[in-house]
């Protein structure tokens, strides 16, 4: 028992990027592609992927930037045991340069190889783009691209570890996805490449996975375009984003929100929203001798709920949300555990 609870520890970072509270749907793309939807007429298919693609191309202007500290925590019956600092992230806030009227989200989240157990390298990142039309999200276009795999228990990840080590192909996987009132699209492309990027790679590598995308190769899909008339058009990374809004504003108050990923119809919810009047935060950060440990007053701990319309699973992680100034809005905590055993928390990093 106890050699099993140690290997769940050990692989509790490789798993860090599946059970990331907000990517977590990005790692369904490897999934799904076995079973694509109908194929779009190609000509249109391929013009609108094209533009989709443009709007990435073009960097968003960063407007605000918050950095995570990543601990994975196991429950070994009575108690919680686990590791500070294997992995990381960020969100970032912005507009596009030539529409300021846009507005962008990026987030990047998963294990660092140089901090992380067995130098596991599970990562993915996730860009919206999206504009608003009153309180409501007129169109919306997401970007994903991650480090994939297959693995669903220690077992199962420790073969896939032992695969890369042995030198062969790593996988990835890509998704553009669009949503407006005047077409819908989807394309994804798992791709075998033979050098292991990390998070620190991301920004010199996406103009390559951008040309991928562009490319005649991966899937594309016929979303049901019955679903603009029911207001799903706003993406996850913005409908989170309302929410956490709408749980400082009006936190008695139970909102929603629907959002399309990969052809499916999603919504996620408000469960609740608690007040709380301060938090303490004390990390074991790797190669510095304090602790770090920072304190936080007058937020909101918002509870929410994932739903797949098609599915109807479900999943729900916890934001601890800033209320005031440069942090309102902002997730100084951010909690997921998908099961009785394993929980991911990540932390706001900010300057002493």
């Amino acid at each position: 028992m106890i050699e099993q609870h140690r290997r769940r520890i050990c692989f509790a970072a490789y798993a860090l990027l599946f059970l990331s509270p907000i990517v977590f749907l990005v790692t369904q793309l490897y999934a799904q592609v076995a079973s694509p939807g109908p194929a779009m007429a190609m000509a249109e298919a391929r013009s609108n992927v094209q533009e989709a693609i443009e709007r990435f191309r073009k960097r968003p202007h960063i407007a605000t930037q918050y950095d995570y500290i990543m601990t994975a925590r196991v429950r070994l019956l009575l108690f919680w045991v686990g590791k500070d600092d294997v992995g990381g992230g960020y969100i970032r806030r912005g507009v596009l340069p030539d529409n300021p009227s846009s507005n962008a989200i990026e987030l990047l989240m998963g294990s660092d190889p140089k901090k992380a157990p067995r130098a596991i390298n599970r990562w993915g990142a996730a860009s919206e783009l999206f504009e608003r039309a009153g309180p409501d999200i007129r169109t919306s276009t997401f970007f994903g691209f991650m480090k994939t795999y297959k693995g669903s228990n220690p077992a199962e990840m420790e073969k896939e570890l032992a695969s890369e080590k042995g030198g062969q192909d790593f996988l990835f996987s890509a998704i553009i996805d669009e949503n407006s009132p005047a077409k819908e699209l989807v394309k994804v492309l798992p791709f075998a490449s033979d050098t292991d990027f990390t998070m620190g790679d991301l920004d010199h590598v996406v103009p390559g996975v951008l040309e991928r995308l562009a490319g005649p190769k991966g899937i594309e899909k016929n979303p049901d375009a019955s679903r603009r008339s029911h207001g799903c058009a706003g993406g996850f990374l913005s409908s989170v984003a309302g929410l956490a809004e709408a749980a400082i504003s009006a936190p008695k108050e139970r909102a929603s929100a629907c959002y399309v990923y990969n052809t499916e119809e999603h919504r996620v919810t408000l469960v609740r929203a608690s007040p709380v009047s301060h938090e303490d935060v004390e990390l074991t950060l790797i190669g510095q001798t304090q602790k770090y440990t920072r304190t936080y007053h007058d937020l909101v701990l918002a509870q929410i709920e994932n739903e797949s319309a098609t599915t109807k699973k479900r999943s729900s992680f916890q934001l601890l949300l800033g209320t005031k100034g440069d942090l309102r809005g902002v997730p100084v905590r951010i909690t997921y555990q998908p099961n009785w055993w394993f929980q991911v928390i990540l932390n706001l990093k900010t300057p002493i």
